[in-house]
């Protein structure tokens, strides 16, 4: 019960080696804790800017098809007689008629 206590340079009272081990334990742990923590985080952060990117992605791949989608119906709402559809096929797909001969230049 009779305890020395023996003050630190800064003031602080200073136990036992045993208590002076235990708080030295105590912050090994603390610093162990804290990079593993550090350590998860930056893989959770890199996880979740690679998901982002891939979110970014779709989302102009979405754009990409709304605009797609959209003039596709403008389309075909100016389509509405034979003659547009014949325009079309032989436009954009290089259909001829039957009876029709195609020159084409070299």
């Amino acid at each position: 019960m009779n305890e020395r206590k023996v003050r630190s340079r800064g003031g602080a009272v200073v136990g036992s080696p045993f208590k002076r081990f235990l708080m030295i334990f105590a912050l090994v742990i603390l610093t162990v804790a804290v990079l593993f923590s550090y350590r998860v985080f930056n893989e959770k952060s890199a996880e979740y800017d690679q998901k982002k990117r891939v979110i970014e992605e779709l989302n102009d791949q979405i754009a990409m098809e709304d605009d797609k989608s959209k003039r596709l119906k403008e389309r075909d709402d100016k389509v509405t007689t034979d003659e547009d559809i014949e325009a079309i096929a032989r436009q954009e797909l290089g259909l001829i008629k039957k009876d029709e001969i195609v020159i084409r230049p070299n």
